[in-house]
């Protein structure tokens, strides 16, 4: 079986073909032969699997239908993509809600408008005949990380405090987001290591046996978030509604259909990385909706929930790392409430 491979590709796809028919400012069919507005959106990390519905909005003509000309990129990182968000160069990105609440303390303008991932994606994992299966056990264990300063580092810092241990009481590596890093576990290079939820699904289909927790257990929050500048929301509400209404119809879709033909078609005009193992892709992406999607149940898709906001906040305050003015104006339903009435 292959693995779904650590590099990607950063090549900009472009979407927008003419079409007959447009969107009105909320997202009825407009007058025949109407200009679509551009609209570029960004993902924090090229174009892996888990970023499908978003390739799926436009491959799939969710963004065309509600009167977009889009184009969607790919970041090389959370801080790009939140670079390029702040001086107006993408109307929308999708991140880590503790990626943009730490840069809202530093002043960055940003609003989460929905949740798309209200489970973490990031697990910590562990073989089983050498498992860690606490927080408390973490202390003097070296601990495997996607990367120094980036999300799984903060969520360690958190889970750490949690169990009133400080960061210095783990030791650090670099080890990536791959399969593969078990086997540097079994080789005493590191105790454990953090992940996004692709490794542990292709781990147990791999039928390796591990030991397995999401950083929910320690440190919950909103996971991935839509997010948007307040220049977008002031002068181009109808906007946002339109582009939360593209993404509740690619995600209803990816719920509803087949995924197979969903990533087939996406593969046509993104580079998705292990697209020719479908089958793990595909399985991914299941435990991605059930895990992920609809944490909080069906009724709650897109949702901001409030109780996983204040928990993040107070998380990351306690902890020292963040402890950004006015919280509750960093995310609103007031938008994603809109979009679901249709």
């Amino acid at each position: 079986m292959t693995r779904i491979p650590r590099a990607i590709s950063r090549r900009t796809v472009l979407s927008g073909l003419a079409a007959a028919s447009g969107a009105s400012l909320l997202g009825a069919p407009a007058v025949l032969g109407q200009a679509k507005e551009p609209l570029t959106v960004m993902t924090p990390f090229g174009f892996i699997p888990d970023f499908i519905e978003l390739m799926n909005a436009v491959s799939g003509g969710h963004y065309e239908k509600h009167g977009f000309d889009a184009k969607l990129l790919g970041a090389a990182g959370t801080a790009q993509a939140l670079q390029q968000l702040a001086a107006g160069q993408v109307q929308f990105i999708r991140a880590a809600s503790i990626d943009m609440i730490r840069a809202a303390t530093q002043g960055v303008p940003v609003v989460a408008i929905a949740t798309s991932h209200q489970g973490s994606t990031f697990h910590m994992i562990s073989p089983k005949e050498k498992p860690i299966t606490r927080a408390e056990d973490l202390k003097g264990k070296t601990v495997g990380l996607v990367s120094v300063g980036g999300t799984t580092d903060i969520f360690l810092n958190l889970i750490l405090a949690k169990v009133g241990l400080k960061p210095d009481d783990v030791k650090r590596e670099v080890t990536g987001n791959s399969p593969g890093i078990l086997q540097m576990v079994r080789q005493g290079r590191v105790d454990c290591f953090m992940a996004s939820i692709v490794v542990p699904v292709i781990l147990q289909r791999n039928n390796e046996q591990i030991e397995l927790w999401s950083t929910d257990r320690y440190a919950p929050m909103p996971s991935q978030c839509y997010i948007t500048s307040r220049e977008m929301i002031e002068k181009k509400p109808e906007s946002v509604v339109r582009f939360l209404r593209a993404m509740r119809d690619s995600m209803n879709e990816m719920l509803t259909q087949p995924n197979p033909p969903i990533f087939e078609r996406a593969g046509k005009q993104f580079d998705i990385p292990g697209i020719r193992d479908l089958a793990t892709v595909v399985a991914v992406s299941d435990a991605s909706k059930q895990q992920l999607w609809l944490a909080k149940g069906r009724e709650n898709l897109l949702r901001n929930i409030p109780e996983l906001w204040a928990e993040g906040f107070k998380s990351l305050r306690e902890a020292g790392l963040a402890n950004p003015p006015n919280p509750d104006q960093l995310w609103t339903n007031r938008f994603i409430d809109e979009a679901l009435k249709a």
